[in-house]
């Protein structure tokens, strides 16, 4: 059945967290604004994260160094380590609740194997939003139902890319987050990695084409 984590308290520091609101909007207001228009099945007001070469250099390490450990360490049935897990896409994601910006997400499914929401933000900041799962229980519970996941700054919800989800509105201020899109590299075939293309060599004699 699927499974989704929300940390108890913050996974990555929260004064980086800030830095990269901080670079985020300069780097925006270089650019004439934040994009709208880059997924069509669930537009965000975002900016990708390798856009941002410094941004992108910390969240390289980031992924490294926690995030890809906690995912694997999460659902070990599904993944074998982190050295398996690969970063589809990844993206600052701005809530507002400023009239005519962006206030929530309309509810969809990713093309990912696992998604994050990484909290750039605290929740006094604004009022309202989170991860909306249609379908989920927390432990202990027997029933199915509509929740709302949320974290502090540096706080992080994991999640299969396939459940349904959707952004909660905000009603008051500004909320900032990391979404992220992984899916798993997976040798089923139990051999060293790259045995195909060791096998397609040894067919030409060796060479590589």
């Amino acid at each position: 059945e699927p499974r989704a984590f929300a940390s108890s308290g913050p996974l990555l520091p929260a004064d980086e967290c800030a830095e990269v609101i901080r670079i985020a909007e300069a780097t925006a207001a270089a650019r004439g604004g934040w994009q709208t228009a880059r997924h069509a099945q669930a537009a965000t007001t975002d900016m990708n994260v390798k856009d941002v070469p410094e941004i992108l250099d910390w969240f390289n390490s980031r992924l490294k160094s926690t995030l890809f450990p906690m995912l694997a360490a999460r659902f070990p049935d599904k993944i074998s380590g982190p050295d398996a897990i690969r970063a589809h896409d990844a993206f600052i994601v701005k809530y507002s609740a400023d009239e005519g910006a962006q206030r929530a997400c309309r509810p969809h499914i990713d093309e990912s194997t696992f998604s994050f929401t990484i909290a750039l933000n605290d929740r006094c900041d604004y009022e309202g939003g989170g991860l909306w799962l249609e379908r989920a229980r927390r432990d202990g519970d027997e029933a199915w139902g509509q929740v709302v996941l949320n974290a502090d700054a540096g706080g992080v919800v994991a999640f299969p890319g396939k459940a349904r989800h959707g952004g909660a509105p905000i009603t008051s201020g500004t909320r900032y987050i990391i979404t992220l899109f992984c899916y798993i590299d997976a040798n089923k075939s139990k051999r060293a990695p790259g045995y195909v293309l060791d096998e397609l060599r040894d067919r030409r004699g060796g060479g590589t084409g």
